[in-house]
């Protein structure tokens, strides 16, 4: 059956929260869904007012212990839009026998709930952020290079202040079938490991479907994170097979991110703290 609108059948506290001047934190969050869990969109259907979206979950952590669930959301959101095949965290709510979902109510991207995924690391020790310190110590051993930097530009912002047609036309597509970087331009801080002796040097970094550095839905660099003026801890190796693409200037010399969670964090950030104990 059809419903015939959204605000009619649902109560003020299940619809959309998008007013609040910020979203409530994850313990709020967890504390007020009867349902959350970490699941990957699969497949979002329309049907009339509303959007049918399947996931599969790859943890349940309240309310739900099926393998699948399929749950209701509003067809046109003021907050995000959701899409198949990406990772989310979500937090839902019982109503009159449906699961409803807001996605101005919490759920978000996977890659974008790190603080959500360390608060539900005290619920379930079995989650954990992307860069949790296991993963930090592994990536510091492994890299040869980790730099502390300033982020002078991105490629894409770069591109939009020149009004280059031919550089607005970049296109980055998903890495898998290709290998897709974007290049952020940096001013060495100090070096932590390793040997990089230029001020200034370009950093690759890698363009992956569902991944820390990427914006979200966009294949281009997060806009939050790569933010000109922030100090990041990087973690790189020279960059050997640039093909045409240019180094400009004052730059001499390119670097690739080792991955594309953590190669790249803010410098005050526990993650970053947790590489710097392992170099000690």
């Amino acid at each position: 059956m059809i419903r015939p609108t959204v605000r009619a059948l649902l109560p003020i506290g299940l619809l959309s929260i998008c007013a609040l001047a910020q979203t409530p934190s994850p313990q709020t969050l967890y504390r007020t869904s009867d349902v959350v869990f970490l699941g990957r969109l699969d497949a979002l259907k329309d049907n009339g007012t509303l959007r049918i979206a399947t996931f599969r979950i790859d943890h349940a952590v309240k309310g739900i212990t099926s393998e699948k669930v399929v749950v209701e959301t509003p067809k046109n959101s003021e907050c995000h839009a959701l899409e198949e095949q990406h990772s989310y965290v979500v937090y839902a709510q019982k109503h009159q026998g449906f699961l409803w979902l807001d996605p101005c109510a919490g759920t978000k991207l996977r890659t974008q709930g790190q603080e959500d995924l360390r608060f539900l690391h005290t619920v379930d020790p079995a989650i954990s952020p992307s860069c949790d310190a296991d993963h930090m110590r592994k990536l510091a051993k492994k890299t040869p290079i980790i730099v502390e930097a300033e982020l002078i530009d991105t490629e894409t912002t770069a591109a939009y202040k020149s009004a280059d047609v031919n550089q607005l036309l970049t296109f980055h597509p998903w890495c898998g079938f290709v290998f897709s970087t974007e290049d952020a331009y940096y001013k060495v801080d100090r070096v932590l490991k390793g040997e990089l002796n230029d001020t200034y040097f370009v950093g690759e970094h890698l363009i992956c479907w569902d991944t820390l550095t990427v914006d979200g839905y966009n294949p281009e660099l997060s806009s939050s994170l790569f933010v000109p003026g922030n100090k990041l801890l990087l973690f790189v190796k020279p960059a050997t097979d640039r093909g045409v693409r240019p180094v400009p200037p004052p730059n001499k010399h390119a670097f690739l991110a080792s991955d594309g969670d953590c190669s790249a964090v803010l410098a005050d950030s526990a993650a970053a703290g947790f590489a710097r104990e392992s170099l000690r």
